[in-house]
């Protein structure tokens, strides 16, 4: 017997020979070659050729990307020409829907899948950068550089007055909130599926106006057995056309030393004497320094790195995925920075045919060196305001710890100094799992209990010394210490039962759910001042400390159902409804229904239609829904309690009083939506477009109400008012071999949206946010959610004679802002009587336009965004354009009028007043219409060259690369306020451009 293995394992293994070609008897390069339920395979070479010992019973899987997959029985053959066809039956394509999968083609809804092979190298810092571009409606806009920065998504416009816009994320499953979070690796994700439309949203109810995002995370594929490698290194800078442009030393001395001589001219009517004029700017060419502060915390060539290590085993029955990853990513300003580290878990195993289990577990540690950089009194802007005659350095190497603060410029804390000096650190904990067990029953049943675990601990600790300067304070100053702990829990139980059937022409599916959910959170946060000396930082060395405390949370319970109906691949339908009790609501109106339906008719299914052989689909497709937004908070329905303090007896005696009105009808927002589409598939589903329109109508908006004062309270909240966003999106994909060796790939997408605020209180009733100086949003029933109000500006005054002529200007004099008399009355009074619409915030539309090819193993990516027709209001001019001289300026404020025979440009007015310059006003208005090139990568694959290597492929990437805008500010995405006040530039981090290498190497 022993003398005889050798025989018998010899026999039962055969060598196999053979080629795949395509349709056109041209190689396929690259096709895998598997014996099935193994991890025995090889790649084809360069003339599509492959050679492989299996055993003699073994069936062969052959696959390639944009090809129909095979599987082949060796039934004794030795040889094999093999012809794989192009797969362009698009409609078996499977999508991630809310709580399951559908069919592409049975889709009756408005959903965008995200075709990640089609991205090119974006570095993966984050979920929301792999969304940006892809699909109609869906508007990713990067507000800031700021590192580890999620980026800020909307779909189908502003819905609310009162509560987030964000959508909802879902992961493997899991709602895991607004955001992405920082702690999700792209490098883990599979496919992403983002739900439009109240028809696909609506399963999720209170959770579903906004949208929904569905992430899953990768699985090992059947047979494969994987370890690969992903690295990529970057740089990134601030071009030069993205800075914000202010005068140097030897300028603002100048700028100092005229405005101070303008003024005695205008207000004694004489010419100064040069001995009148301040020592520190008399002089103006003897300035001895000129530093750009911007630029001295600019980090250039920051460095950004990212690794990936995955090992994936599909044979047999348990298929797992493990992966680590590592992020770092420095700041384009000094000493900031962000780092990740990750490690994900994902098994999946069957026992049998009746019963298999999944567990998927990722854990994440972030830490993060943040700063404060949103608005003008922020350190970037700050940057701008300096005064530049300062040095960084005393002569002797030490800090100039204080800058500016002497002949009426304002002192700054030195900004270089402030970076490298204090310590504001965050670090952050995450963990995030979800199991199931899946129970086949009867044949066409399944059960599937799954839970969810979401858990986060944040610390964060902030220190300033006490060499630190504050604005116009000089150090010493007391040292100072924040610090927060906090930790967030979050966790759901899902049952749901399926069941699909196909009886003929006639194909079912049902599902019947339930979920439970409940999140807790809690926060301790100290503060201290006075600390002995810099190196003591402990709460219990602080002169004056204080410690407070907070905790919330919420939870919901729901019941929900689905059912889809599809007749020949012909007559679709598709049902929903959800019946959800929320924590957040009123005592007397917790529940809420949500129902959806959507219809689908595939004309080019039907008897009648010609057989036209470029048309491979034809669908239209209908669906209404009800969805809402539990985004308002967690207590707002209930009474609220502050402390009071009593005097009992002549004693003090510790108590609470009513600090809200509560309102136990208080309910969710509620959204009713319209949505139409066609999805029309040319010439074997290379070309693909489609059309949506939609209407959604958002109602029962929490917003705050007066109420009569003698119930104690002056308001309370409740739900009120009307918001509609309507629009059509359009999007082309085209996806074409044209020979063997070149491929071609492209999508266009267009999003034209028209948000219109329908009620709010009553017809005339309007929300307002706005500082005087600063910023005015208002929104108007009849118009769009916080457009620009402000005064209009006609030009600069010239003479006395002109301000004569026009609507009295109290204190108006030659040289500054002319404003428009809006309400008539002959006067333009110091308050917003006369502000009118300035401007408008909401694109006419957005787009985006990706091209890609393939040559031989070369591969191009390039990815294009813009919006077109909107304003951005640019305070930072506001600041800028102060030309009282406590700060620096704008280099444009040396064209500034000066007299009636020298007005400059007609930009910047007079330097002999403040008044009637900086108020909101058109002047600082513009548009910000603009084209990104966010994306080129060029890779190339070096060919398998041994069973050990299964590929290799190298690339480089540029990211933000370049931007055609006629807008001043360094970024048209920048929204600094957001929600109802939108369009707000008051300068932040700034976006830097990324320059990197990388490659993908799997063994």
């Amino acid at each position: 017997m022993v003398r005889t293995t050798p025989y018998i394992v010899q026999q039962d293994r055969v060598r196999l020979t053979g080629t795949v070609v395509d349709e056109k008897g041209e190689p396929v390069i690259g096709a895998n070659v598997v014996e099935k339920g193994t991890v025995n395979g090889i790649i084809t070479d360069v003339n599509g050729a492959f050679a492989l010992t299996v055993s003699e019973n073994a069936v062969l899987q052959i696959s390639y990307i944009g090809y129909v997959s095979q599987e082949i029985p060796v039934n004794g053959r030795n040889t094999f020409q093999i012809v794989l066809r192009e797969d362009t039956k698009a409609l078996e394509e499977v999508v991630v829907v809310g709580y399951g999968t559908k069919r592409k083609g049975d889709i009756t809804s408005a959903i965008s899948v995200i075709d990640l092979d089609n991205l090119g190298d974006i570095h993966g810092l984050d979920a929301t950068r792999l969304i940006q571009g892809q699909a109609p409606g869906v508007v990713v806009k990067q507000k800031s550089g700021t590192p580890g920065r999620e980026m800020d998504i909307t779909i189908r416009g502003l819905g609310s007055l009162g509560a987030s816009s964000a959508p909802l994320y879902v992961v493997d499953g899991f709602p895991i909130g607004t955001s992405a979070q920082q702690s999700l690796n792209p490098n883990d994700i599979e496919s992403i599926s983002i739900l439009k439309d109240a028809a696909s949203t609506a399963i999720y109810g209170a959770r579903g106006a906004n949208g929904v995002i569905l992430i899953t995370t990768k699985g090992a594929k059947e047979g494969e057995l994987r370890l690969s490698f992903d690295a990529s290194y970057g740089i990134q800078n601030i071009p030069d056309g993205r800075r914000t442009k202010v005068m140097n030393g030897v300028e603002y001395a100048y700028f100092k030393k005229e405005s101070f001589e303008d003024r005695i001219r205008y207000s004694e009517k004489r010419e100064p004497a040069l001995e009148e004029v301040p020592i520190s700017f008399r002089y103006p060419e003897q300035t001895k320094y000129s530093t750009d502060w911007f630029d001295e915390i600019v980090n250039n060539n920051a460095s950004v790195q990212n690794y990936n290590v995955t090992l994936a085993e599909g044979a047999g029955k348990i298929k797992s995925v493990l992966s680590v990853g590592y992020l770092r990513q420095e700041g384009a300003v000094i000493e900031t920075n962000f780092e990740r580290f990750n490690a994900r878990a994902n098994i999946q195993g069957e026992f049998n045919e009746y019963i298999s289990i999944g567990w998927n577990i990722a854990g994440s540690r972030s830490n993060e060196r943040l700063i404060g950089t949103e608005g003008r009194d922020a350190i970037i802007g700050q940057t701008y305001t300096m005064d530049p005659r300062e040095p960084v350095y005393n002569e002797d190497g030490t800090w100039k710890a204080y800058i500016g603060g002497y002949d009426g410029v304002w002192g700054y804390a030195n900004p270089v100094m402030v970076l490298h000096e204090t310590k504001n650190i965050q670090n952050i904990n995450r963990l995030l799992s979800n199991g199931y067990v899946e129970i086949t029953f009867l044949k066409d049943f399944k059960f599937r209990p799954s839970v969810n675990v979401s858990l986060l601990n944040l610390r964060r600790n902030d220190f300033r010394p006490s060499t630190v300067a504050g604005t116009n304070a000089p150090p010493p100053r007391n040292a100072s210490m924040a610090e927060w702990a906090r930790e967030t829990l979050n966790y759901s139980a899902d049952l749901l039962l399926t069941y699909n059937k196909k009886i003929g022409d006639h194909a079912f599916d049902a599902m019947l759910g339930y979920t439970a959910q409940e999140e807790n959170y809690s926060q301790m946060y100290g503060s201290g001042s006075k600390f002995p000396n810099d190196e003591i930082r402990v709460f219990q060395n602080a002169e004056t400390f204080s410690v407070s405390s907070d905790f919330y949370d919420w939870s919901l319970l729901a019941y929900f159902a689905r059912i889809g109906y599809n007749f020949k691949d012909r007559y679709l339908f598709s049902a929903s409804y959800r019946r959800e009790g929320s924590s957040r609501f009123g005592a007397d109106n917790k529940w809420g229904t949500f129902p959806s339906a959507s219809l689908g008719w595939r004309l080019s299914e039907e008897p009648f239609m010609p057989r036209l052989s470029w048309l491979s689909n034809l669908k239209l497709r209908a669906s209404y829904g009800v969805t809402g937004n539990n985004s308002i908070g967690n207590y707002p329905s209930l009474a609220g309690l502050s402390k009071a303090n009593y005097i009992l007896g002549g004693s003090l005696a510790p108590g609470v009083t009513l600090s809200s009105f509560s309102n136990t009808q208080l309910g969710w927002e509620r959204s009713n939506a319209l949505d139409l589409g066609l999805d029309l598939s040319l010439f074997e589903n290379k070309l693909i477009f489609t059309a949506e329109y939609y209407n959604r109508i958002t109602d029962n908006m929490l917003l705050s109400r007066d109420i009569p004062i003698i119930t104690g309270f002056s308001s309370t909240y409740t739900n009120v008012g009307k918001v509609q966003n309507r629009g059509v999106e359009l999007a082309i994909d085209y996806k074409n071999r044209i020979t063997r060796d070149l491929n071609l790939r492209g999508n266009f997408n267009i999003t034209f949206n028209r948000n219109k605020v329908l009620e709010i209180m009553g017809e005339n009733d309007f929300i307002e946010n706005y500082n005087f100086y600063n910023y005015y949003n208002r929104s108007v029933v009849g118009e769009p959610i916080g457009m620009y109000y402000g005064f209009k500006m006609l030009g600069i005054f010239n003479t006395e004679e002109e301000i004569a002529n026009s609507p009295k200007q109290d204190g108006a004099i030659p040289g500054v802002y002319k404003y428009w008399d809006a309400n008539g009355d002959g006067e333009i009074t110091y308050d917003a009587q006369d502000m009118v619409l300035i401007g408008n915030p909401h694109p006419k539309f957005v787009w985006a336009l990706t091209l890609a090819a393939d040559y031989r193993n070369f591969d191009l990516n390039v990815l294009f965004t813009g919006a077109q027709g909107y304003d951005l209001i640019r305070n930072i001019e506001g600041t800028l354009g102060n030309l009282d001289g406590i700060f620096n300026v704008a280099q444009d404020a040396k064209y500034r009028w000066r007299s009636a025979e020298n007005p400059g440009k007609g930009l910047y007015p007079t330097s002999n007043t403040w008044k009637w310059e900086r108020e909101t006003s058109s002047r600082y208005v513009y548009d910000a219409s603009h084209a990104w090139v966010k994306n080129i990568s060029i890779g190339y694959t070096i060919p398998r060259g041994s069973k050990l290597l299964k590929g290799a492929r190298f690339f480089l990437n540029a990211e933000n690369l370049f931007l055609i805008t006629n807008y001043p500010g360094s970024n048209p995405d920048i929204d600094l306020n957001g929600g109802i006040n939108p369009g707000r530039d008051d300068e932040a981090y700034p976006v830097p451009r990324i320059f990197s290498v990388g490659t993908t190497i799997s063994f």
